[in-house]
């Protein structure tokens, strides 16, 4: 094989993603056991953003205040359409199913922004 090869240039390098809310992921393994709780069961966001280790960390409060308002949404959204149109069982069973697929990617240390939700509540973050 000679040294004149000339093979196809490297790819460049992806630039930098800045992380939700300035956060740069979890501290700990617990961090994402309660950020993915938080989106199935709401008062364990309640208690992550209230618990002295936990809620300094911009990650965990992040993704704590996006499932509050996101479970918020929920069942509003649900009461609100049960009487006009009947369908709030089906919107409180897609929203059920969102904050599952939610709460795997915090598992998974993903850094999230959930559409809507994140413009009304990054203030309290």
């Amino acid at each position: 094989m000679s040294d004149d090869f000339q093979g196809t240039p490297p790819a460049p390098e992806m630039p930098p993603v800045a992380p939700m809310g300035g956060a740069s992921g979890p501290a700990s393994d617990n961090s994402k056991i309660f950020a993915a709780l938080g989106y199935v069961i709401w008062p364990v966001a309640l208690v992550a953003m209230l618990m002295d280790p936990y809620k300094n960390e911009v990650w965990l409060k992040t993704h704590a205040v996006q499932a509050l308002g996101l479970n918020l949404a929920i069942w509003v959204l649900s009461l609100v359409t049960m009487p006009i149109l009947g369908l709030g069982g089906l919107v409180g069973l897609a929203g059920f199913v969102y904050t599952i697929i939610l709460a795997i990617k915090a598992y998974n240390g993903e850094s999230i922004e959930v559409p809507v939700v994140y413009g009304l509540v990054k203030q309290y973050i």
